[in-house]
């Protein structure tokens, strides 16, 4: 039995190595002949090289496609975004440039408001003609030159700076104009407070001073002038001021007393009509009353004052 099976497993080695295909090279002129064996396991080793190479191939070229789809995709998922970001930027700058225009026609109405106030000024103090004008300024405003996307920017924020500059300049210049223009109100204020008209068109019957007493013998301080008009001539304020009286006083007959500032009164007697009340403002060349001969008088006159601090002085230091 054993002898059996050996027999048949040599029987099986030997079919084994006679298996296969043999290649013979025989050379044409010269040399050996040369023989390759190709047995059943080198061919299946060389299958399996030339799939496995194949496949290999195949997932090379399809990986290749893959990326290169991802590359492609990439690039334009970044071109988007560029797009995106410089729309972005110019709508950005777009708002900026909305704000600047706004910002600018503001301005333009306050150069204009600045303008104004200069000739209100220069009018106040005969300066003559203002040289502000919107174009002036505009003239020397600076610019921002936009020449591309790129620099846009950049321009935007020249110009808003420039703009910042010249707000700037304007403020300080609507500083210095509200000051002068205080100052001049004040001057005229000022002006409007000090009696230097006349009260009345007429000439002086009496002077300031030491004079002859009208009733009787000896010598009086007259304290004002005496003006003499028509009867009923009308009687202004010489200046602004607050009726600080204005009705029958003493020697005075019909009297009216204004104050005007800083100490500084004038007083109207001897009227034959009031028509001004106690508390009353009164501007200056206002009619107060008119010209009479009430209370210690020789005929038709008024007599005029000016009192500072109570004290009284020549009024023609302040007539023109």
């Amino acid at each position: 039995m054993d002898l059996y099976r050996h027999k048949k497993e040599l029987k099986k080695k030997v079919l084994r190595r006679r298996s296969g295909f043999s290649i013979v090279i025989v050379p044409h002129y010269s040399g050996k002949a040369r023989r390759f064996e190709i047995t059943p396991s080198k061919i299946y080793i060389t299958i399996f090289v030339i799939v496995l190479t194949f496949s290999f191939a195949t997932a090379m070229a399809f990986s290749y496609k893959s990326l290169k789809n991802q590359v492609a995709q990439f690039k334009g998922m970044q071109l988007d975004a560029i797009v995106n970001a410089q729309s972005k930027e110019l709508q950005v700058a777009q708002n900026e440039l909305s704000k600047t225009k706004a910002e600018l026609d503001s301005l333009k109405q306050y150069v204009v408001y600045l303008s104004n106030l200069e000739k209100q000024v220069r009018n106040s103090l005969k300066l003559g003609n203002s040289k502000v004008s919107l174009e002036y300024v505009l003239e020397r405003t600076p610019k921002a030159k936009l020449q591309s996307t790129e620099k846009l920017p950049e321009n935007v924020a020249q110009l808003l700076s420039e703009q910042n500059n010249v707000t700037l300049l304007a403020e300080d210049r609507a500083k210095m104009l509200n000051m002068l223009k205080g100052a001049s109100d004040e001057y005229h204020k000022l002006l409007a407070e000090t009696p230097d008209i006349w009260p009345l068109h007429g000439y002086i019957s009496s002077p300031f001073g030491w004079r002859r007493s009208p009733f009787g013998t000896g010598w009086e301080f007259h304290k004002g002038i005496d003006i003499c008009a028509y009867y009923g001539a009308p009687i202004r304020a010489t200046a602004d001021g607050k009726v600080e009286y204005a009705g029958w006083y003493e020697g005075y007959g019909k009297f009216v007393k204004i104050y005007h500032r800083d100490g500084i009164e004038t007083c109207y007697g001897h009227m034959s009509k009031i028509i001004v009340k106690a508390g009353e403002y009164v501007k200056k060349g206002q009619v107060i009353g008119y010209e009479g001969c009430t209370g210690l008088c020789t005929g038709p006159h008024l007599h005029y004052e000016v009192r500072i601090n109570g004290v009284a002085v020549n009024p023609i230091n302040y007539l023109p």
